[in-house]
């Protein structure tokens, strides 16, 4: 579906940067020609839109505070379904589908997993092993105007299995777009052209993810790159964190770039045990293991630089991910301003003697068994963690086991209220500021729930 990027980019690119050569040398400058769709981005904004095709799945900001929480049911077995509806468009198919519909400010709403065939939402088929119908909610509250956050959700081909992935972007929303659109594919790919070298699956589950993962993060640097040159200098900044669980039969295999978090919870644990098992570490200059292994590695002072009392910790002083896809400024020496351009051009300053990459694009990877009583996998970008715990998700999930969409829901609900008392205003108050000016207050927030039950 998506074709190597640099076969894109050639034709498009004389077309774009003979027209727009000049205003593309300021970042923050827009084209004089732009279709309605592509109004209001950027000149780096316009360029990666042509290559990566944004497919939005989140409603329109103006919508924020009128989207509904909602779940499709449907007996057919084809349709055209490929998104939550509200509004107008909610009203087109009420004749066709029974929605069920509890009211929540959010960006997006909740539903159950997207069947990538038919583009349809599945009602009550029951859960068949390693099949994705039925087993997922996911929600996503925006903070930034324009959300950064991405989700993907598949069902593999070349392996009996599915893959959940959230893709957390920083410094824009580009590198996070592109991977959700062709990790995935990427992988399965991988699956199929390794099977008769790997026979190991671990093995094989482990190398496909490696190889899908250094495919997103060269198909970037090379778009990347040739922006850079022509006067992009944001595009060095733009990176993107990235979780990706992939459960076969029994197994759940988890790979990490950054600080999202995935948790596993058993709902036969009694209350006074430890009712979840973590799929990944935090990836970030804050963690003391991650600080040990930079300054091992790099005898630079400044490494590990930290502000506020050492509560938060950058890698150069400058991000916080220590493994991340993107961040070219922190990895290539091409990206860190080699011909000293003035940063009231919008170029950052250079880092003096530089010995990069700082931070690395290979995830950690691990592999866990599904025990009796490990019920549900929980996937949220670091906006979801900023606000709950591990242990306030678990005991939110044991609660509500017999109901994902009252899972996702509380989950949702509690986070924001914890955001509302952090910053001393109400739940209703909080809801009520603008796209942009929430994000001082809280980050983008994206959850996956998937049911694991008839795993083992």
């Amino acid at each position: 579906m998506y074709k190597n990027l640099t076969s894109l980019i050639q034709k498009p690119l004389s077309f774009l940067f003979n027209r727009t050569i000049r205003s593309l040398v300021y970042s923050d400058q827009k084209t004089k020609r732009k279709s309605k769709k592509q109004s209001g981005l950027s000149a780096l904004d316009e360029l990666l839109f042509r290559y990566t095709k944004p497919d939005q799945q989140f409603l329109d900001a103006k919508y924020g505070f009128n989207a509904q929480f909602v779940v499709y049911e449907t007996n057919s077995n084809y349709c055209d379904l490929s998104k939550s509806y509200s509004g107008e468009n909610n009203e087109r198919y009420q004749n066709n589908y029974r929605s069920i519909v509890l009211p929540l400010i959010m960006m997006y709403g909740c539903h159950l997993y997207m069947n990538d065939e038919t583009k349809c939402f599945f009602g009550s088929s029951s859960l068949k092993k390693n099949q994705l119908e039925q087993r997922v909610v996911l929600l996503q509250y925006a903070a930034n105007n324009p959300i950064e956050d991405r989700y993907k959700v598949s069902q593999l081909k070349n392996i009996n299995g599915y893959v959940v992935s959230v893709f957390d972007g920083h410094g824009g929303w580009q590198l996070a777009e592109l991977a959700m659109n062709i990790l995935h594919e990427k992988i399965d790919q991988y699956v199929l052209r390794n099977q008769d070298k790997i026979l190991n699956q671990d093995d094989l589950i482990q190398q496909s993810i490696s190889q899908a993962y250094s495919d997103v993060e060269e198909e970037f640097y090379k778009v990347a790159l040739q922006a850079y040159n022509m006067g992009f200098p944001s595009v060095a900044r733009v990176g993107s964190c990235a979780l990706t669980a992939i459960v076969v039969g029994n197994k759940v295999y988890s790979a990490n770039l950054g600080d999202s978090k995935g948790i596993i919870v058993n709902v036969n644990n009694k209350t006074n045990e430890k009712s979840y098992k973590k799929i990944n570490h935090t990836l970030n200059a804050n963690s003391k293991k991650e600080q040990r292994r930079l300054k091992s590695v790099f005898s630079d002072d400044d490494i590990v630089v930290c502000k506020s009392g050492n509560k938060s910790c950058y890698v150069k002083g400058r991000l916080q991910p220590t493994r991340s896809l993107g961040d070219f400024r922190l990895k290539f020496q091409e990206f860190n301003n080699p011909k000293n351009v003035s940063e009231d051009k919008g170029y950052l300053k250079s880092i003096s003697n530089f010995k990069g990459p700082y931070i690395s694009s290979t995830p950690d990877q691990q592999v866990f068994e599904i025990q009796k009583g490990d019920r549900y996998l929980v996937l949220g970008s670091d906006g979801l963690w900023d606000e709950l715990t591990k242990s306030e998700i678990s005991k939110i999930v044991q609660k509500n086991q017999h109901n994902k969409d009252e899972i996702i829901k509380q989950i949702f609900e509690e986070s924001l209220s914890h955001a509302a008392k952090s910053n001393k205003m109400s739940d209703e108050d909080i809801r009520k500021i603008p796209l942009g000016k929430r994000r001082k207050l809280h980050d983008d927030i994206t959850v996956i729930v998937v049911d694991l039950q008839g795993q083992v």
